[in-house]
């Protein structure tokens, strides 16, 4: 299970300053320990203790409360002792019956696999800075998600300080464990009668935790972690999946009648496939949860058809069925559905956290609970993910996004007045990964507040008409505007007018802006690889002499090439950019933004380069 907050962990009984120094981190988790017991039967026993000292004004917002994250469905939580130790000594403890409380953990449509998850809340007591809050609380399986099976992860990111972390590890001694203790010390290995009790350590390095970073990898791709398990590879997992999942997708009467009508009339396969694809992900709601028969059980593919909702798992079931009913082959893949890119080599299971679908026949991956995605397009937080075959075992990996599966196109014409202001037209089209988003607002919002957030972000003044054409087309998305823009140029001249960042999803400038922000940092980072094209037709009035216009730029860096083209034909200059980036991946290492960089840098100075005029 993953830890407290941002891996939050130690409680200490350590004493700080009032204020940390000016390079001290805001915070330092003095003491982290877990304490893991394992039965026979797989259940895990797992009593904490985290102690963190509060060493600034954030620090106090944010762990004066602590919530603790459990899956309500199969584990009991006990808050067993919460206090705040002021400097002098004097300890303070919670009323555990007062000061805890319990909800559901926030979802969102991006709804984990798993989805029963709870915080229970500790409110610590007469909390203030340079105190240490002290927790220590069991949590108990009920039952596994899979029989016999326990699986343990937490991480320890690099941006976090610990003083001092213990995992202990107490199991079965015939039971086979997988551990990978990636940046701990083993610090113990025993067996006492028909128990074996291991012992790892970690603390931050010396030279302290690394900046805080915004944009960046989940922590357990980051930074050190612990997993153990008795699950002996990631092929078992898709197993015990497959065990309980393939019989719920069975091809029923009304299963093979839904499919029969959603194809009626094609012949072709992957156009069956589509249609069905189409029809589940406009037709089955996602809903954040349902209780089954098991935590990682889906429904029958009949009571999902049959109540026109379900989970992610319950969406593959379904769709597994239709397909099925027409003799195409497909298997459900668990993936994790965040920020998570790799897999320890232990068997860490509890890191998908969502289902899609592979259909080998045509090399496609499905997602039907994003209900925007075109057939055979991911959402950017599923692709370039490790993602699990449960019916063969086999690890394959999700496309990342690039120019082939992820474009966006802007044309304007800009009419410059005399008095500075500028008439506008234009369109924007969209297709493949980088049409979702929008898709799914045309669905959610009116027009005006479409138009709003784009004339918002792109920082212009004035009013803004869109238009959506293709609103349920397989292909491109294109979205038609008119604007009046204020103060587009100073007029009369002489000036000099550099064109601003127009109304778009996705803009050559927040690349390059993106990769000379990030270059510096020292974690990886998502980035995605849209393919974007920016024409610009700008017309000055008859009385403006234009002066000149930038030259033309050409520049390769990497996977990344850029070019702007300029043209000037009596008052109007044609400025045409095109940027590509051919990505293998959707992390950006430190290494591959260096190598960005003098691209970016580029890019950066050309569209700061302006018409002049007179």
């Amino acid at each position: 299970m993953q830890c407290i907050g941002v891996a939050l962990t130690g409680l200490t009984q350590a004493h700080a300053a009032s204020a940390p120094a000016a390079d001290a981190p805001e915070y330092r988790v003095s003491q982290f320990e877990r304490a893991i017991s394992v039965d026979d039967a797989g259940h895990a026993t797992t009593r904490v203790t985290v102690s963190v000292v509060l060493s600034s004004d954030a620090a106090l917002r944010r762990f004066s409360e602590y919530a603790v994250p459990y899956n309500a469905d199969t584990q009991s939580l006990t808050i067993d002792e919460a206090e705040t130790q002021h400097p002098g000594g004097q300890r303070v403890s919670a009323d555990l019956g007062s000061a805890v409380f319990d909800r559901p953990a926030p979802a969102t449509v991006s709804a984990p696999l798993f989805s029963a998850e709870h915080l229970r809340i500790v409110a610590f007591p007469a909390t203030s800075v340079g105190d240490t809050v002290r927790l220590r609380y069991t949590l108990q399986d009920r039952e596994t998600m899979f029989p016999g099976k326990f699986a343990e992860i937490v991480d320890y990111p690099p941006t976090e300080a610990f003083d001092d972390v213990k995992e202990t590890l107490d199991t079965p001694a015939g039971m086979a464990v997988r551990i990978e203790a990636h940046g701990l010390q083993a610090d113990g290995d025993t067996v006492n009668g028909a128990r074996r009790v291991r012992v790892y350590r970690y603390r931050t390095p010396p030279s302290g935790p690394l900046a805080a970073q915004g944009d960046s990898v989940a922590a357990i791709d980051a930074g050190p972690y612990f997993v153990a398990t008795n699950f002996a590879d990631y092929a078992e997992v898709g197993q015990a999946y497959e065990h309980g999942a393939r019989p719920q997708a069975q091809v029923t009467p009304a299963i093979q009648s839904r499919a029969d009508e959603i194809t009626a009339n094609v012949s072709d396969r992957r156009a069956q496939a589509m249609l069905i694809y189409d029809w589940v992900s406009r037709n089955i709601r996602y809903l954040l949860a349902w209780v089954g028969t098991g935590p990682v059980v889906p429904h029958s593919a009949d009571s999902v058809l049959r109540n026109g909702y379900g989970d992610c798992k319950d969406h593959v079931t379904l769709f597994i069925a239709l397909l099925a009913a027409k003799g195409i082959h497909a298997d459900s893949v668990l993936v994790n559905l965040g920020n998570s890119y790799r897999l320890p080599n232990a068997p860490a299971w509890i890191l998908f956290n969502h289902a899609i679908t592979w259909l080998p026949e045509f090399g496609v991956f499905a997602d039907t609970t994003n209900g925007f995605a075109p057939f055979g397009i991911l959402p950017f937080a599923v692709s370039d993910k490790p993602a699990l075959d449960t019916a063969t075992g086999e690890m394959l990996h999700t496309p990342p996004q690039n120019g082939t599966n992820s474009t966006s196109a802007t044309d304007y014409a800009i009419a410059v007045h005399d008095d500075g202001d500028a008439e506008l037209t234009g369109s924007i089209t969209l297709s493949g990964q980088a049409r979702i988003g929008p898709g799914r607002q045309l669905a959610q919002y009116t027009s005006g507040r479409i138009a709003y957030d784009l004339l918002r972000q792109s920082g212009l003044n004035g009013t803004l008409h869109v238009a959506a054409m293709k609103r349920d087309a397989p292909g491109a998305l294109r979205f038609d505007l008119k604007s009046t823009i204020d103060n587009m140029a100073i007029m009369p001249g002489p000036a000099a007018l550099a064109v601003p960042t127009m109304p778009n999803y996705g803009s050559i400038r927040s690349f390059a802006d993106y990769v000379l922000r990030q270059a510096g940092q020292p974690l990886d980072g998502p980035c995605g690889g849209t393919a974007l094209h920016e024409h610009y037709r700008v017309t000055l009035p008859a009385d403006a002499t234009i002066i000149a216009i930038p030259p033309d730029v050409d520049t390769r860096s990497g996977d990344v090439t850029y070019t702007a083209r300029y043209h000037r034909d009596g008052q109007t200059v044609e400025i045409d950019r095109v940027l590509e980036r051919n990505f293998h991946t959707n992390v950006c290492s430190a290494a591959m933004l260096q190598q960005l960089s003098p691209a970016a840098r580029v890019i950066s100075g050309d569209l700061k380069r302006q018409i002049l005029y007179r």
